[in-house]
């Protein structure tokens, strides 16, 4: 019988490179960019695909969209699981360590599984497969990662180099997002996988490396855990003591330190939907090449990325372009650049634009009073450390 894997997926992110589209209140995950439902359903769905043995399946929020969150998962049964909601945003490490402590408490030194909830995967039989490959490594208390073998010279990916070891790796280094020379070298070697951000541990061994690495992330995290409400819809962590964790990634915070960890590369075809351009990689495409998608006309286009919410969008001659318009916003740029949407997100933040929070379908049926609420809860959680 298959060992149980508690599965946990992260689904706090934003999604900022893809705005105008993903907004606070409204992000990435909540939308269907692949044309077969909202990326945390779709997800949901892989993690209780797995072919045998007991697989609960929880979602780690934040509290704003907890109503979103429960009208997705309405019906889906999640194998004694639930949702477990933040008060506020700690980054990936808070979360891994809230899924560590809930496996243990439920479980005991199990097997978890920590995926994020905005990603596209080929086939669910594909990911299962890559998954139970690392699963020997995790039994022996190894933290194991998975690697995506690159197919160009991506720079909005993190980067891992492996030894070869058969089917699973040795980690010998992680690399944050390189420039594009780099990345080349890194694509040419065969050694560099992309970092897929999907990660499988023992619960015990993933608490001896915060305790090594990270004491006072997990020792906050504890304390958060300790003091959780749960009820019928999940379990609420309190802001008292959750907004006093260090924010910081995984990534950062713990899989660059820690030692003897194992990398299995994915059979599967993987993408983070992080940008226009991979959602132009993956989107059906017009003959020439194009995704269009709502009211749009375009004339002698190539390559072009067009998404109109609602007016009319009418193009001309482009090429490589990505436009996305919504009711309030709208992005122009070249595809090649939509990595770099970010910039004109934090740029509009530092203005104190609400574009960036805020859907206008959801400004619109928010009440006067409940709208300087909703602000300040935004305002107070930006002051946080």
């Amino acid at each position: 019988m298959p060992e149980r894997i508690s599965c946990f997926v992260m689904s706090g992110g934003v999604g900022s490179r893809l705005w105008p589209l993903s907004r606070e209140d409204n992000p990435k995950q909540f939308h269907d960019l692949a044309g077969h439902g909202s990326m945390l359903v779709n997800t949901v769905r892989r993690l209780k695909a797995r072919p045998a043995g007991d697989t609960p399946v929880h979602v780690i929020a934040s509290e704003r969209h907890s109503e979103r969150v429960r009208a997705d998962l309405a019906g889906i049964d999640l194998a004694g699981g639930h949702a477990i909601f933040e008060p506020v945003g700690r980054n990936t490490a808070a979360a891994v360590a809230v899924a560590a402590l809930e496996t243990i408490a439920t479980h005991g030194d199990g097997l978890v599984l920590v995926v994020p909830s905005d990603h596209e995967i080929s086939t669910e039989e594909q990911f299962w497969n890559t998954v139970e490959k690392g699963v020997p490594a995790a039994e022996a208390g190894r933290l194991v990662v998975f690697g995506i073998p690159p197919d160009s010279p991506e720079t909005g990916y993190g980067y891992i180099e492996s030894v070869w070891k058969g089917n699973v790796r040795d980690v010998a280094r992680f690399v944050e997002k390189p420039g594009l020379e780099m990345a080349k070298a890194y694509v040419a070697s065969g050694t560099f996988f992309w970092n897929a951000g999907i990660f499988l541990f023992r619960a015990g061994a993933m608490r001896a490396a915060f305790r090594e690495h990270q004491a006072a992330i997990w020792q906050k995290t504890e304390c958060a855990f300790a003091a959780a409400a749960t009820e019928v819809s999940g379990t609420y962590l309190p802001i008292e003591q959750y907004s006093t964790i260090p924010s910081a990634s995984i990534d950062y915070a713990i899989m660059e330190h820690a030692s003897g960890i194992a990398m299995v590369p994915a059979s599967f075809y993987w993408s983070d939907l992080g940008s226009w351009q991979s959602l132009l990689d993956i989107s059906p495409t017009d003959g020439n090449g194009n995704v269009v998608i709502g009211d749009v006309v375009a004339i002698d286009c190539e390559r072009s990325y067009l998404r109109s919410q609602g007016r009319l969008l009418s193009v001309i001659g482009l090429r490589d372009v990505a436009i996305v318009s919504t009711a309030d916003a709208t992005f122009v740029g070249p595809v090649a650049k939509s990595q770099e949407v970010k910039r004109i997100v934090e740029q509009l933040e530092k203005s104190g634009r609400l574009e960036t929070k805020f859907t206008p379908a959801h400004a619109r049926v928010l009440q006067p009073g409940a709208w300087r609420e909703r602000v300040a809860h935004w305002l107070f959680e930006e002051t946080l450390p």
